[in-house]
């Protein structure tokens, strides 16, 4: 196990620490001086900065540190009496294009390399996550990523190949469940309106948050599929104008559909349930206070 977030509460690394959790990630000095205060001795590695092209939900620019800088901390980590263990880096979720790891493993090799110069020699290098779940666009198979992936580690590490840390996440996951959501209304918004708007009972702030900005396009199942359809709005419930899952794609639902209707969301095994819950990732819900 690892502590994988690069942003967190020193007390919380304590904990961990304390708990047998003896790997953690870092992409600043101001989080390695934070480690080696609540987890001395601690095995660190450190998250490169990568572009995600290619992702239909990037995670670019927020984490991880330039390559230069990483050799800089990797060295830094020493002086601070931790134990520098490797890289890390992510394509980005839901990453369709397999090369994409080459780039990254690239600049990791770089950095494994500058530091076994100084003497340090690196082990561990945590390819993360990006592995594609079945959405409506055709992915490649996970043996493509594999061999992308074992393909660049050879090419840039040779003989010295680290050991591999993977987290499989949403591929994992997401094939196996499914969100069943309600139809609420069906309506137009006038006598000339071209498009219906359809409101189920999930949306953007309870169970499809990675529609945002339309990025993952779920398949959609209804009772009348195979019926004739037509291109709708489709919108969750709340008050918030914002909350309106797809209407710019050519998102199709059954002329048939009918308040009452279950609409499934299909592959929503991954981050559908967790977003919907109090607590995200394990952070607690805001206290609310009445004044």
């Amino acid at each position: 196990m690892s502590f994988g977030n690069t942003i967190k509460r020193e007390a919380e690394v304590a904990e961990a620490h304390a708990r047998g959790i003896d790997l953690s990630a870092f992409d600043s000095i101001a989080e390695l001086e934070k480690l080696s205060r609540a987890a001395p001795g601690a095995r660190v590695y450190c998250r490169l900065l990568v572009d995600g092209r290619g992702a239909g939900w990037p995670l670019s620019r927020k984490f991880g540190c330039a390559e230069d800088m990483a050799i800089d901390l990797m060295l830094h980590a020493r002086t601070l009496r931790l134990r520098p263990a490797g890289v890390s880096f992510h394509v980005g979720s839901q990453q369709t294009d397999p090369q994409q790891w080459s780039p990254a493993i690239a600049s990791a090799a770089r950095v494994f390399h500058a530091c076994a110069k100084t003497g340090l020699d690196l082990d561990l290098l945590n390819v993360g996550e990006g592995f594609p779940a079945h959405y409506q666009t055709p992915v490649p198979s996970i043996a493509a990523y594999a061999e992308a992936i074992d393909s660049a580690i050879a090419g840039h590490f040779r003989a010295g190949r680290p050991r591999l840390l993977v987290e499989p996440g949403r591929y994992m996951v997401a094939d196996a469940g499914i969100l069943r959501s309600q139809v609420l209304l069906v309506a137009r918004k006038s006598h000339h309106a071209g498009r219906r708007w359809v409101y189920i009972d999930a949306g953007r702030y309870n169970g499809l948050p990675e529609t945002f900005g339309e990025r993952i396009h779920y398949c959609l199942r209804t009772p009348h599929d195979g019926a004739p359809c037509e291109a709708v709005i489709l919108a969750g419930p709340t008050c918030d104008s914002t909350d309106v899952i797809y209407q710019h794609s050519d998102c199709r639902l059954p002329l048939d559909l009918a308040i009452g209707d279950p609409l499934d969301f299909l592959s929503a095994g991954a981050y559908t349930a967790s977003y919907a819950s109090v607590e995200f990732n394990g952070f607690p819900p805001l206290k609310t206070y009445c004044i």
